[in-house]
Formats: C-alpha cells, sequence, structure tokens
C-alpha cells in the first residue's frame, strides 16, 4: 500500500491588527527610552545644581577649611607640578596674597630660585618672575621667541608683560574678543583677562567683556554635570573674574565632595575628562591647585558669599 503523504497544515496569513501592533509596540519602546533618558538628564540636572538638605555656616567653614588644608599640603609634597605651569603658580601666588599662608610664602621663595625662572635658554622665565615680584625685569621678548608656545602661554605672558611681550595681533585680537571661542577655550581666555586686570589694570570695555565671559561660563555650569577639571575650573574663574553672584552653592558642595582623600581633586570624573569625548588622563595637580584657589577666594575674598548661602 502507498505511503500516504502528511496532509498540509494551512497558516493563517497574519492579520492587518497584527502587522499595525509591531511598529506601534517599537514607537512604544521608543518613547519609553526617551522618557528615560529626558527623566535622567532632569534629575542629573537638577542634581548638579540644586543643594540637597541644609549646613550651617560653621559646619561649611570646618569643611572647607579642612580641604583647603588638605589640597595645600599635597600641593607642597611635589613643587614640580605646580611651578612648571604659570598659570597655576598665578593662582598659587594669589592664594598666598590672601591667605599670608607661610607655607605657601615659603613655596613663593622656593619657586623664586627655582630653574623654571633661572633658565638663561628661556626669556620668558623673566616673564614668570613678576608672579612673584611685579617689578622684575623683563626684557623684550619678540614674537619669534613665542611661537612655539602654547596659545594660553602667549596669552599669559602677554597679560604680565603686554609692553614687553610680542604676540601675533590676531593672539591679542582673540583674547579680547568676547565671542571668538565656546567651551573650554574660553575658560582660558577669561584667565588671560584676570591676570591682564592685575597686573594692568582694568577699564570699561575689559570688564564689560570679563563679566559676558563669566556669565556665559556660568551658563555652561548648570549642564555639564561631570566633576572634572573643567568642572572646578569654571567656578574657580568666575570667582576670580569677580562674580560670586554667578556661582550656586550647589557648585561648591560638589567640589567638596569630589576631593580625594589625599587632598588632591581629580582631573577626570570617572574616567570622563574635560572634553566630551576625553577619558582617562591623570593630572592631578591642575584641578588641585583650582579648587584650593576657589576655597581661598571664597574664605578670604567673599566671605559674603558664604554668610548669603550658610545661615
Amino acid at each position: 500500500m502507498a505511503a500516504q503523504e502528511p496532509s498540509s497544515i494551512p497558516v493563517a496569513p497574519m492579520s492587518s491588527a497584527g502587522k499595525s501592533r509591531a511598529p506601534r509596540r517599537l514607537r512604544t519602546w521608543a518613547l519609553c527610552a526617551l522618557a528615560l533618558l529626558l527623566a535622567g538628564m532632569a534629575f542629573l540636572l537638577a542634581y548638579n545644581n540644586f543643594s540637597l538638605g541644609s549646613q550651617s555656616r560653621a559646619q561649611f567653614d570646618a569643611r572647607a577649611d579642612r580641604a583647603l588644608d588638605n589640597a595645600i599640603n599635597w600641593i607642597l609634597k611635589d613643587p614640580s607640578i605646580s611651578m612648571r605651569n604659570p598659570s597655576v603658580m598665578y593662582m598659587i601666588a594669589d592664594m598666598a596674597d590672601m591667605s599670608q599662608d607661610p607655607r605657601l610664602a615659603k613655596f613663593l621663595d622656593d619657586y623664586r630660585q627655582s630653574a623654571y625662572l633661572q633658565n638663561p635658554g628661556s626669556p620668558v622665565g623673566f616673564v614668570w618672575s613678576r608672579l612673584v615680584n611685579p617689578r622684575a625685569h623683563v626684557p623684550l621678548i619678540i614674537e619669534g621667541e613665542m611661537r612655539r608656545a602654547s596659545e594660553e602661554l602667549r596669552w599669559d605672558a602677554y597679560a604680565i608683560a603686554p609692553d614687553k611681550v610680542q604676540i601675533p595681533g590676531q593672539d591679542r585680537a582673540d583674547l579680547f574678543s568676547p565671542t571668538r571661542y565656546i567651551w573650554g577655550t574660553r575658560h582660558h581666555q577669561l584667565l588671560g583677562l584676570i591676570m591682564y586686570r592685575h597686573f594692568n589694570g582694568g577699564t570699561p570695555e575689559l570688564d564689560q567683556t570679563m563679566n559676558y565671559l563669566s556669565e556665559k561660563i556660568a551658563r555652561d555650569a548648570h549642564f555639564d554635570f561631570r566633576v572634572s577639571d573643567s568642572y572646578i575650573q569654571r567656578t574657580t574663574f568666575v570667582l576670580a573674574a569677580g562674580h560670586p553672584d554667578l556661582v550656586r552653592r550647589r557648585w561648591v558642595e560638589r567640589i567638596l565632595e569630589n576631593q580625594n582623600a589625599d587632598g588632591s581633586w581629580s582631573y577626570c570624573w570617572y574616567g570622563w575628562c574635560r572634553g566630551i569625548f576625553e577619558f582617562n588622563i591623570y593630572n592631578p595637580g591642575h584641578a588641585t591647585v583650582q579648587g584650593a584657589w576657589a576655597l581661598t577666594m571664597l574664605k578670604y575674598r567673599y566671605p559674603q558669599w558664604v554668610e548669603e548661602h550658610y545661615r
């Protein structure tokens, strides 16, 4: 008897309702993912900008004093980390002037005798001497001698001795432009202007540019929640520009919360550094001096800010 072929089982075609359900489900998942992303961003922005709980003036002072003392001790352990960076040395010199801390005074004395200033092969060292002696002699430094220096160093040298340091006209125009830069470079620009005003005095035009840059940098601070070197830098430079009114209490608290046990601050935040796609850079010296400078300014230059935010 011939084998009987198995009967085929008919498959019902997908209904139009089933076909429309799949893209609807995908849209639902996409909307849920978007809602979770927006909720997460809202949480991070709120966490970054609004203080949680209360703290007395005495509690804040004790915490900030302890953090500052630990930071200074860390800076003193390896002086070369700071001494090789003139921008950082400007911050330390200002800290010493405000606080009259004998440890920092000794540190600056050592800097005066260091190879970073006493180097006949580097004419720009004469400029950095003015960080510790505003009347130090500076010879004429022509544009070609500054060519290999970074833009930031050219700005800083010019800011300290504009009558002695020649830089390209475009560099000077960029330094004083309120709209030339965005994001990180704008921080360096503001520091250059802070130094220029310190050594040469202010003008209404200069003050207006610094006010504008400070406002833009403070605006960025609202949105960048990563406590990296740039995070500390924003608060510090806005304070140094004379605008404690733009600094949120929460930003200072997050800086304190992220200090390391050894007194330093990390350049990166969980491996996420200054730039959006910059990771795994180890350079705690820069961030640490900036954090210490901010705390010194709040303690000695802007105690009214502390009084206003802590009772």
